[in-house]
């Protein structure tokens, strides 16, 4: 099936029990998801909300509508949740908080969304102190700490010299983090190759110039279909090379990168739940700032260090928030 639908509920609790009272209130809240890789998101929203619930008046009850890697699936799904008329619709990342804010236009159903790259770009917002629209949610900031990474590849990596980077000319988050990408690689003496995709095939065709222009290291864009193909189609082709792909997040770990820095997605979520919790009591989105993620972790996969016969400076392991061993 192109969809799944999953449906949960949670009750509020004090100290541990519930007034047993008149019937409680119903709040129907509709997810959508482009594919798995949001559920560490969705998972901590749901639980952000069982968390901040201060009383037992309220019933949640959730619908996940995922579209399981076909984005072609996102606007029929959308008319799904908007049909539904939830009491909030919930995007997952990027792509979903675009087709949901079409999606909703002209009705009064708001959207949070969980963690979304360039909200401001994407024209998600006007500003993120006052997003005047019916949408609100978690800036990944993704695109403006792509200069951290950078940095950080220097850093760990103090011989690299060449950084390659997949770029998608169409995504907004893409066109911002080359640009910063190529100014701080310009600024720490740098060379760094782009190659533009549109597809997961312009992808497979492209992975083979890691072997043409001796790359020595990846730097993972924040854009969906990229990331989409670490596993099966980059991963195999720099761990041939001994090259590290630099990602973000966890998630970038789990399919192959051997460090990463970002907010932690479940985090996210659960920040977001904050958000959704203000509109259940009342509040309008058009009164709720984007938010940003309130950390961000740098990440090691101290296994795949060693897969690639990395040797990482000794203050590299002190800098990690995390350090990690996924076997690939």
């Amino acid at each position: 099936m192109y969809a799944l639908v999953l449906t949960s509920m949670f009750f509020c609790i004090i100290a541990g029990h519930c007034r047993p009272a008149a019937a409680k209130e119903q709040v129907r809240i509709s997810i959508l998801m482009a594919n798995d890789t949001r559920q560490n998101a969705v998972k901590g929203f749901k639980n952000g909300m069982a968390s901040i619930s201060a009383n037992c008046t309220k019933e949640v009850t959730y619908t996940v509508l995922n579209a399981d890697n076909q984005k072609q699936r996102l606007p029929e799904l959308a008319k799904k949740i908007i049909a539904a008329k939830p009491n909030i619709a919930v995007a997952a990342g990027g792509i979903e908080a675009d087709t949901l804010m079409a999606a909703t236009r002209g009705t009064a159903i708001p959207v949070v969304f969980l963690s979304v790259s360039s909200s401001i770009g994407r024209g998600l917002a006007e500003t993120m102190s006052a997003p005047d629209k019916n949408i609100t949610g978690i800036e990944t900031n993704d695109t403006n700490i792509t200069a951290k990474r950078v940095w950080f590849i220097k850093r760990i990596l103090p011989d690299a010299q060449k950084i390659f980077c997949f770029h998608m000319p169409s995504n907004v988050a893409s066109m911002e983090s080359i640009s910063i990408a190529r100014k701080k690689a310009k600024e720490l003496g740098l060379e760094l190759i782009v190659k533009e995709v549109e597809t997961v095939y312009d992808i497979r065709n492209a992975v083979q110039m890691i072997f043409w222009e001796n790359i020595d290291a990846i730097l993972l864009n924040p854009v969906t279909v990229i990331h989409g193909t670490l596993k099966e189609t980059i991963l195999p082709q720099a761990i041939a090379q001994k090259i590290p792909i630099f990602g973000y997040g966890m998630t970038s770990i789990e399919k192959g990168a051997f460090a990463s820095y970002a907010g932690s997605r479940y985090l996210n979520g659960k920040q977001a739940a904050r958000l959704a919790h203000k509109i259940i009591h009342g509040e309008s989105t058009r009164n709720i700032p984007i938010e940003t993620p309130e950390k961000y972790e740098f990440i090691i996969n101290a296994w795949m260090v060693k897969k690639l016969g990395l040797s990482l400076p000794s203050n590299a392991y002190k800098m990690a928030d995390k350090i990690v061993e996924i076997t690939f």
